[in-house]
């Protein structure tokens, strides 16, 4: 353990100034939307967790520039990495894995194994790399069993069938190095869980891992769900300058670090009950107004009881932008430095978790 947290700190000590930066922004594709024959072939196969019909599969991708790489994805005491979601994470319960491990495309090709989640430094199979569904040019390896057909809308282009792109292309992808890391990955392998936290670990591309299309996406990881996705990452990239790197952070830089605030990310959940009327948004359990509203929103428990809230307001991109704690029955929210646009606000209280969508002029 010392040793690979050793190797950890050591990766830091190239950092240099730049004047521009690798990292243009981390990209989450909705890359598959499960159906009622995915789900019933995962329960055949012996899946631990169900995978439940209109489970999500959310695909992590780092967007550098021209000549950058992917060295790691890491932990450390100053800056946590962390995979969550409110339920738990499904694996495929054949050929999935915690971290790529070159699975041959036949058996890629198997049950669920294109949806399973796991971390990455762009591998998907053996000989092929993820790549957003909207550049791969080759169609798809399809599927043996004929699931995966992808006919929700909401999830792009079909993985599957004569018209389908699988996210894959041709490249050489490396075996990620796991430092630091014992059993926190086994909720990526046949075991239930929601959350993988570390302050001391990294996930590393020796040489790094750049990607095989001109945009230079390079694919972090894939995970499916049926709860909200959330995570906070920290990288490490190569330059072009050889022997020189850059880290990025999700919040609190250190000294010669970039803050790249879409190393956070909040899936949207599902708006509960929504009604509007006369210019107030509400659910069973909170009514937010006005609506739109200019320099504050005002949202109000349904039971008019204190009670402990947890609150996020996350942007049409899914990132959030404000997170609260109140105890009060009324809470005014003050959305006088928000952009113009749409957004949601997440509450969670007593476990439960209810959403209700706003306008800020």
């Amino acid at each position: 353990m010392k040793k690979s947290l050793l190797l950890i700190a050591t990766v830091f000590t190239s950092f240099m100034a730049f004047s521009q930066v690798g990292l243009e922004g981390i990209v989450v594709e909705k890359y598959y939307v499960s159906d009622a024959a995915d789900s019933t072939d995962a329960g055949d196969n012996g899946a631990v967790y169900p995978l439940h019909v209109g489970s999500t599969t959310y695909r992590v991708y780092a967007n550098l520039l021209p000549g950058y790489k992917v060295i790691q994805l890491f932990g450390s005491p100053q800056h946590t990495l962390n995979v969550h979601t409110s339920t738990a994470f499904y694996n495929d319960p054949n050929y999935g894995f915690k971290v790529y491990q070159a699975t041959s495309v036949n058996n890629t090709k198997k049950n669920t194994t294109l949806i399973d989640s796991y971390f990455t430094i762009g591998g998907v199979a053996n000989g092929l790399c993820g790549v957003l569904k909207t550049e791969d040019t080759d169609g798809t390896i399809g599927n043996n069993q004929g699931i995966l057909a992808n006919n929700d809308a909401t999830a792009g282009l079909p993985l599957t069938g004569i018209n389908g792109v699988d996210g894959l292309m041709p490249g050489a992808p490396i075996i990620p190095n796991v430092l630091g890391i014992t059993n926190e990955l086994d909720i990526f392998d046949q075991t239930v869980g929601n959350d993988f936290t570390t302050n001391g670990a990294a996930i590393a591309a020796l040489g790094g891992m750049d990607g095989v299309t001109p945009s230079n996406h390079v694919l972090l990881g894939q995970f499916t769900t049926d709860g909200i996705f959330s995570f906070h990452l920290n990288l490490q990239l190569s330059t072009p300058v050889a022997g020189e790197s850059q880290i990025f952070v999700a919040d609190s830089a250190l000294t010669g670090e970039f803050i790249d605030t879409t190393l956070v990310y909040t899936s949207l959940p599902p708006v509960i009950d929504a009604v509007e009327s006369n210019g107030m948004v509400s659910n069973v359990e909170f009514s937010a107004y006005p609506n739109p509203c200019e320099n504050q929103l005002t949202l109000i428990q349904s039971n008019n009881q204190v009670d402990r809230v947890s609150m996020k307001v996350i942007d049409i991109t899914g990132r959030v932008v404000m997170n609260e704690v109140y105890w009060s029955a009324k809470h005014t929210v003050d959305t006088s430095n928000l952009p113009s646009g749409f957004y949601t606000v997440q509450l969670e209280r007593k476990g439960q978790i209810h959403s209700v969508k706003f306008v800020k002029k």
